[in-house]
């Protein structure tokens, strides 16, 4: 370390010294102390050796044996929404319909009449006793002098009775291509439930918007939301222009303490041409970066395009002939294809959210096509989710070179993968341990708001394929807490193409890292989500709690 010393032109303005740090370079090494000089790691080792650096007005921080991480990396999260769901009502913690009522009663006194009462999107009915959704005359009751909307996640909703005649909804309204109003068996009326473009096109059209000025409100409170929870980095999945727009302006107010890589949703051949005109690959800060494109193939649980049809469940899915959605353009297979291989020819990243078998098998015959003509290699592109891929997709995304993104959609989702799909599809979901096994680079995440925005949730999933509503399901597709944290890190970075800047605690790299309360490989395994991030840190300075 003395030629370390002697090699320096100036000393480290930080020091962390007796700590667990917890590198995750590709050794996974260990160590106990971190310098950091100009926003960047100077130095890491043991504790001596680092504190040998210092120099005059270096300040030292003693650890005290706590825990150290590299600052976590959602490579799916979406923090626009997170911020919007964090002033909505929220129902993480509800256990009964009553207490769902309940929470939006308590709302509506205070929202004047005729307005809005919207709930957050990151709970579950399966976390109920009664194990379903609101219905209509139920939320009528909470709120009668209210539209309601209450989302469960990105594909479900459910309106109350004020807020489908906004909506234009009743018994005579047909299902819009790929969604569905669910209805009454007997008497065909609505029951408030909405699936997937049923609640984008008819529910979601008609809810107020926020505006500008909302949103950038939206980003700086998500941002500080999730650096309280250890995060300093997060693919953005899809931002329509004024988003993209207010997280410029953060940045630009010196607000932003979240590095963020955008995608842009593109939804026709058009919307590429037009995301071409104004954004190129590799341009960027260490702060805001737009990475690419993203497309919406199918839908979720309730949603997605599978081969062998869904399970029936009562008053929700009945049709035994149901296969799910595909969310194509206006034109078609043909039209999406286009739109895939132009991505391609442009040089674009372009990452895909797909959930059924189905759906997959579609993608990976496009992606296959695409690199024949333009080549993808080196772009990153990536299947967002991966739910049930067949081994035959996993061969073509191997050969291409495709990266994974996966999120812990089963902690809240559970149940509906075994209501809607049966045991045997939703045990073998997103299979982790596979896709290490085929030496994948996978990225993890959380999809929040769709689930709620806890990365300890996430990797407690990982580790142990708990959920919150189902018990265990897939325990075969677990995997170590080594390579769980490599995914919220260094392989996120790596599906983000941002490898060389964060994702490890190691020279050179941006100064980004959490402090910990706990022993996260050492705790026990259901003490994972319970674990508490007490300081965050990004380029160096403090964005979140204390080191003292």
């Amino acid at each position: 370390m003395s030629d370390v010393a002697d090699e320096l032109i100036s000393y480290p303005e930080t020091i962390l010294y007796d700590g667990n740090v917890l590198t995750v370079d590709t050794a996974f090494s260990v160590v106990s102390a971190v310098a950091i000089r100009d926003g960047r790691f100077l130095a890491v080792g043991d504790t001596d050796e680092i504190r040998s650096l210092a120099g005059p007005d270096t300040e030292e921080i003693d650890l005290d044996g706590r825990t150290v991480i590299p600052g976590l990396v959602d490579s799916h999260v979406h923090v626009r929404q997170v911020g919007m769901d964090l002033e909505r009502v929220h129902l993480f913690e509800a256990t009964t319909l009553e207490e769902v009522v309940e929470a939006i009663r308590e709302h509506a006194v205070e929202t004047p009449d005729g307005e809005w009462v919207q709930a957050g999107w990151g709970w579950h009915e399966s976390q109920l006793a009664e194990k379903r959704l609101p219905r209509r005359d139920e939320l009528d009751e909470a709120a009668p002098d209210n539209p309601v909307f209450v989302p469960r996640g990105a594909h479900v909703a459910v309106l109350n009775s004020r807020g489908l005649e906004i909506a234009g909804i009743d018994s005579e309204t047909p299902d819009p291509e790929g969604g569905t109003i669910v209805r009454d068996p007997e008497t065909g009326e609505p029951t408030g439930v909405l699936l997937e473009a049923a609640r984008e096109e008819l529910a979601e059209a008609v809810l107020p918007e926020r505006g500008y000025e909302a949103y950038v409100e939206d980003v700086e409170r998500a941002m500080a939301e999730l650096n309280s929870r250890g995060v300093t980095a997060a693919l953005e999945p899809g931002l329509e222009r004024d988003e993209l727009r207010a997280f410029m302006d953060v940045v630009r107010e010196g607000n932003a303490t979240l590095r963020t890589d955008a995608l842009l949703w593109v939804y026709s051949l058009e919307d590429v041409e037009k995301a071409s005109a104004y954004f190129g690959r590799d341009f960027g800060t260490d702060l805001l970066k737009i990475g690419g494109t993203k497309y919406m193939l199918d839908g979720g649980v309730e949603g997605a395009r599978l081969r062998d049809p869904y399970a029936v469940v009562d008053g929700v899915q009945e049709d035994p002939d149901y296969h799910g959605h595909l969310l194509l353009p206006s034109g078609g297979e043909e039209e999406f294809r286009e739109l895939v291989t132009r991505c391609a020819e442009l040089g674009h990243q372009f990452q895909t959210h797909v959930v059924g078998d189905a759906a997959m098998e579609l993608l990976a015959d496009i992606y296959e096509e695409a690199d024949s003509e333009h080549g993808i290699d080196g772009l990153r592109w990536t299947f967002m989710h991966v739910f049930l891929p067949t081994p035959e997709v996993l061969d073509t995304l191997e050969e291409l070179g495709v990266n994974c993104t996966v999120q812990n959609h089963p902690t809240y989702l559970g149940q509906n993968m075994l209501d809607f799909w049966g045991e045997e599809r939703a045990s073998r979901a997103i299979p982790i341990a596979t896709l290490l096994e085929r030496e994948f680079t996978v990225g993890g995440g959380t999809d929040a708001p769709v689930v709620p925005w806890f990365p300890f949730e996430s990797l407690w999933w990982m580790v142990t394929r708990e959920t919150v509503t189902a018990g265990p399901l897939g325990t075969e597709e677990a995997i170590s807490r080594e390579e769980a944290l490599r995914l919220w890190t260094r392989d996120a970075a790596y599906t983000m193409a941002w490898e060389d800047d964060i994702g490890s605690i190691e020279p050179g790299k941006l100064a980004d890292l959490a402090v910990l309360d706990t022993d996260y490989l050492t705790c026990a395994a259901d003490d994972i989500p319970d674990i508490e991030v007490e300081a965050t840190m990004l380029g160096g300075e403090v964005v979140s709690g204390s080191l003292s």
